[in-house]
């Protein structure tokens, strides 16, 4: 029987060289430096020639798709297995870091450093899983095709060029979630809806500037002075557990009430200051974006549009994320997660109608779902890698409210790195990954692979 932890252990200390020298390029979308063969800056560019580079020192065959993406090819079989990984990072913030974000640190068994989570290091996991089932010379009758891209986050424009020039492979995941295997992604809707609206009473709201996070502070300027809503106001923050401020703002009154932030494939785990602050304004004045918002959009699961559901994959989940009403021009964005049962098309033109009955229009961004056979071998047997390396035998395949690069080829799914009961702390400060849990997630990698092409 193969021992993978004995072959990952033995390479524990090129691994982590390498996601250090991986995770010192800043590889942040740059649109000053972009140009020709680095569609996404001068950094995004260092960081693909780098991992070529790192594939070409092992002796493999690799490929560049002009600073788009690229890959490196183990095995010279003609039907290939993918893992696919993304190279560009988030930018970060200038204080709240405890090192340098492009410096990789190791603290107490953990690597802290852009990158080392999302997504550089559990793709230097998945190539390095796919180095030593060729280092074994194990029999296969796929080659590994490990692809990267270089604009994942910002809607991963850098594999869909890639994939018109080059074959799918015949199966694959990327190691961009979390464990155990994602069978399932919902499908990502965006509408955004506009408008002329009178001011009746409202002079100004804004909230939010992403439509993928729960706003957590809403402002608004209404008309009157403030000592009329300031028993009033300061009873519904009580209710609600909210705190907010209420100031006299010329001849009108500006209202602040604060939220709590989240991600949009988790709104219910925040409070959307935008939703409560309408719900308070709807009982004071009469202006239609506030009554369209509070009768409509006042939930997490679309009830107020008629369009919740409940599915294989879980709820249909939306969050109001932006809103702006200056000079009587009103703008709404509304980020939903939808499970694959779901018509989208047909969601969008029945809530398409509902806007125009309050005159207002919709534009609508639909990217669908992801699915998977639970039951399909892929699934199945990474899986089942998972569950013989980790001892978790209670955990079962799961669906995702977020995008991954899976939904950029078939049969491809989410799998890794993160662990249950770790916060890797992506996209934040002090982003982190623990040396054993990268070096579990290499094993499981290494296994399932070969159980998934061996001959």
């Amino acid at each position: 029987m193969i021992n993978f932890k004995e072959e990952v252990e033995k390479r524990k200390d090129q691994l982590i060289q390498d996601i250090e020298t991986l995770c010192a390029i800043p590889s942040v979308y740059d649109e000053k430096t972009a140009g020709e063969n680095q569609p996404y800056g001068k950094a995004c560019r260092n960081a693909l020639d780098t991992m070529l580079e790192i594939g070409k020192r092992d002796g493999f065959v690799t490929y560049d798709e002009h600073g788009y993406a690229g890959h490196i090819d183990i095995g010279d079989q003609e039907e290939s297995f993918g893992i696919l990984g993304h190279l560009d990072v988030v930018p970060v913030n200038e204080v709240g870091w405890n090192s340098d974000p492009f410096k990789v640190v190791q603290v107490n068994d953990k690597l802290y450093g852009r990158g080392v989570a999302d997504d550089k290091g559990p793709l230097l996991a998945g190539y390095y899983a796919a180095k030593i089932i060729h280092d074994l010379n194990l029999p296969v009758k796929k080659k590994i095709r490990v692809i990267f891209g270089c604009d994942e986050e910002r809607g991963s424009s850098c594999v869909a060029h890639y994939f018109q020039n080059n074959p799918f492979p015949s199966m694959g995941f990327t190691p961009d979630a979390e464990f155990p295997v994602v069978y399932g992604e919902k499908g990502i809707v965006r509408f955004d809806i506009k408008g002329d609206v009178k001011k009746d009473g409202l002079v100004a709201m804004v909230a939010g500037d992403r439509v993928n996070i729960v706003p957590e502070k809403c402002e608004a300027i209404i008309e009157g002075n403030h000592k009329q809503y300031e028993a009033s106001f300061k009873e519904f923050l009580e209710k609600n557990h909210v705190t907010g401020v209420i100031e006299e703002e010329g001849n009108c009154t500006k209202l602040i009430l604060k939220g709590k932030s989240a991600h949009a494939s988790l709104p219910e785990e925040g409070i959307n200051a935008v939703s409560l602050l309408a719900t308070y304004l709807d009982g004071i004045i009469n202006n239609k974006l506030v009554h369209f918002i509070a009768t409509y959009l006042n939930d997490y699961d679309g009830k107020g549009l008629q369009i919740n559901h409940e599915g294989l994959m879980g709820k249909l989940t939306m969050n109001l994320g932006v809103v702006r009403y200056v000079k009587e021009k009103a703008e709404i964005e509304l980020d939903l997660r939808c499970p694959h049962e779901i018509d989208l098309k047909k969601m969008a033109d029945d809530v398409e109608e509902l806007c125009h009955s309050y005159g207002l229009t919709l534009e609508s961004d639909i990217h669908e779902p992801l699915y998977v056979d639970p039951n399909s071998e892929l699934i199945q047997k990474l899986h089942k890698a998972y569950v013989e390396v980790s001892g978790d035998t209670t955990s079962a395949p799961q669906a995702i409210g977020g995008g991954t690069y899976a939904k950029s080829m078939p049969n491809c799914v989410a799998f890794g790195c993160e662990f249950k009961g770790e916060d890797n702390a992506i996209h934040g400060n002090n982003e982190n990954i623990k040396v054993d849990s990268l070096l579990k997630s290499t094993e499981i990698f290494a296994k399932a692979i070969y159980d998934l092409i061996k001959e």
